[in-house]
């Protein structure tokens, strides 16, 4: 601790505030929660489709094997306003997907894609994100 009278120059702090030991403090602790909440990990996935009348297929891919696994898709078809959901999945080990449209509900031209959603795994402030994806749109030629 560092005393003075008038007389100390302005380069000189005085430490023994109790107010600037608080500030110090409070730096020191959000600086050091910032660090322990950056741990998780954030990874990018791919969505695909593909048909096979009457079965909608397709893969979830990433770098990592955790993003692959267990994702839920979901199939929707463009609509004027809001997209119908069709069906949904969950992809297995290798992150392929398969969901089943009825023949008779198809109509030529009726166009679909996938939606794989995000998925997050965190466990006090460490863990990872799987980013969701969407895939291109595909279009049902029909008879």
């Amino acid at each position: 601790m560092v005393r003075c009278d008038s007389g100390c120059p302005r380069s000189v702090v005085r430490f023994g505030s109790p107010s600037a030991v608080g500030v110090v403090l409070l730096a020191a602790l959000t600086l050091a929660a910032g660090v322990a909440f950056g741990q998780v990990q954030k990874h990018d996935s791919r969505t695909t489709i593909g048909i096979a009348v009457p079965l909608y297929h397709g893969k979830v891919k990433a770098d990592v094997p955790q993003c692959v696994r267990n994702r839920r898709v979901r199939l929707f078809e463009r609509t004027p306003g809001p997209d119908a959901k069709v069906g949904g999945d969950r992809t297995n080990t290798r992150g392929r997907w398969v969901v089943k449209v009825p023949v008779d509900e198809l109509e030529p031209q009726d166009r679909f894609y996938a939606k794989a959603r995000r998925k997050l795994n965190i466990v006090s402030g460490e863990g990872y994100v799987c980013r969701g994806d969407r895939s291109r749109t595909r279009t049902f030629v029909g008879d």
